[in-house]
């Protein structure tokens, strides 16, 4: 049966398949689990930052009751569509997918207002950083040039 499949479908043969698939080592294990831990913490960290932002919750408990709204309306409009005439029904299908679109769009804004609180919060520890307000392990050092003294760089390594 499996041979059948793989010569419809297209596909390599399962021992090829199952040959290269091999387990990681404990060092590529140990390396994976590190990389986890150390997003788990930012995305701890990204976390308690929104806590203390204030407004965020309000803003999303108001959106997904839009959300919700529109929601109960679009299929409130759907069952009205499909037990009116014909001719009057392209208008109320018109108007249900209004309502998924404010649905839609409600969720989006909830979405982007997390997402400008995470670029604001990214900013200002990147200015933090150059400003030398870090920690001594972290802060960097910069060099500020003008476009006209880059290109001299560029052009002296040509």
């Amino acid at each position: 049966m499996t041979k059948k499949l793989e010569e419809e479908f297209n596909l390599p043969p399962i021992e090829e398949v199952t040959e290269k698939e091999s387990l990681p080592t404990v060092e590529e294990s140990k390396e994976t689990i590190e990389e986890v831990q150390g997003a788990i913490s930012v995305s701890e960290k990204i976390n308690l930052a929104f806590k203390e932002i204030k407004g965020l919750e309000e803003h999303e408990v108001e959106m997904n009751d839009i959300a919700k709204k529109a929601i109960e309306s679009y299929e409130q409009l759907m069952n009205l569509g499909m037990n009116v005439s014909d001719m009057a029904a392209g208008k109320v299908f018109a108007e249900a997918s209004n309502m998924l679109k404010i649905a839609l769009d409600a969720s989006d804004a909830k979405t982007k207002s997390k997402l400008q609180q995470i670029d604001l919060m990214l900013k200002k520890a990147r200015i933090d950083k150059f400003d030398n307000k870090g920690s001594d392990a972290e802060s960097v050092q910069a060099t500020v040039f003008d476009r006209n003294e880059l290109l001299k760089i560029i052009n002296n390594k040509d």
